[in-house]
């Protein structure tokens, strides 16, 4: 779960402003304007139908599905999440390996360097995001577990991005990429940091 600090948060980037994400508001036209339902009038007759109006049937019911419930450890909490930090601690010798490989690359400027190194933080990430499938929270630890997925989720949009900064082969082509792949990285750091203090104020039972 685990902390990818993606080195080339170090490539300093003098000047370089945020960037900032903005989202669509409103419906974007998903929801179509208001037609109306209401019958055409008719010419008033003085024929009657002998026909009796048809009743319509009653609507089906709609059936609600029932809200999903997210899975628990069972058993002893405080054992669960004692297996939970040492996972966490259990991966720095791999992590710190990951990150000088990603670092020395992006540093180099070489891409088949970085996108050898961003696909083994990608099959790291695949292996810790298992592990958290296959082992569920206690309550008491459910939120430090929920940051752990999240940093997982930037870390692995990271790695994408350093990717597709390889694909366009650097150099000038690539520039836009590799500010992207920088920009991904510091939200990256940003989730790892909430998940840090998520930790730092997780106690079990609690």
């Amino acid at each position: 779960m685990i902390v990818l600090v993606i080195a080339a948060l170090a490539i300093a980037r003098p000047g370089r402003a945020p960037v900032p994400s903005a989202l669509p508001t409103g419906s974007g036209g998903l929801i179509p304007a208001a037609t109306s339902t209401a019958a055409p009038a008719t010419a008033a007759s003085d024929t009657i139908d002998p026909t009796p109006a048809r009743t319509p049937p009653p609507p089906k019911p709609v059936l609600t599905p029932a809200a999903t419930v997210a899975p628990r450890a069972t058993g002893d909490p405080r054992l669960a999440y004692a297996e939970f930090l040492l996972r966490v601690n259990g991966d720095r010798t791999t992590v710190q390996r990951l990150n000088a490989a990603l670092s020395t690359a992006a540093q180099a400027q070489d891409p088949k360097a970085v996108r050898t190194a961003a696909v083994a933080i990608l099959d790291f990430i695949d292996g810790e995001r298992d592990w958290l499938r296959q082992h569920p929270p206690a309550a008491c630890y459910a939120g430090a577990h929920a940051a752990a997925g999240a940093m997982l989720d930037a870390y692995s949009t990271a790695a994408d991005a350093f990717i597709h900064w390889a694909d366009t082969g650097g150099g000038l082509a690539g520039l836009a990429a590799f500010g992207d792949a920088l920009d991904a990285a510091q939200t990256a750091g940003t989730a790892l940091d909430a998940f840090g203090r998520t930790l730092d104020s997780t106690t079990c039972p609690g």
